[in-house]
């Protein structure tokens, strides 16, 4: 008899990381992504929010959305500005991917959560 394994996230209470299949960092060791340029894209299975946490801002730092019904990514409006390190929530309903652009070295996690 076969099991059924789900494979989408359902609702989430607690963030679930979305750089890797590690629950923290991008590595088993926990490490955060650094970036300079632009990331490739994450999937983010219609959670309705994604947290960003940038432990070293170096400069500009955002977010681009996909959407399977334009086939394009753009820069996210409604979100906050990103300019400094912290904690970012920002809303992406009903985007189905998402990826990060800066221009210098930035140190950070991601994750997606229902509410």
């Amino acid at each position: 008899m076969a099991v059924h394994k789900h494979t989408s996230w359902g609702r989430t209470r607690s963030p679930k990381n979305i750089l890797s299949s590690f629950r923290a960092g991008t590595n088993a060791g926990g490490d955060a992504l650094t970036l300079n340029g632009t990331s490739g894209a994450y999937v983010t299975e219609n959670q309705r929010y994604l947290i960003v946490q940038i432990t070293t801002f170096a400069t500009s730092f955002k977010v681009q959305g996909f959407m399977h019904a334009s086939g394009t990514f753009s820069d996210l409006k409604s979100g906050p500005t990103i300019n400094a390190a912290g904690i970012w929530i920002v809303d992406i309903s009903g985007i189905d991917q998402v990826k990060f652009v800066t221009g210098d070295s930035n140190v950070f996690f991601a994750a997606c959560s229902t509410f």
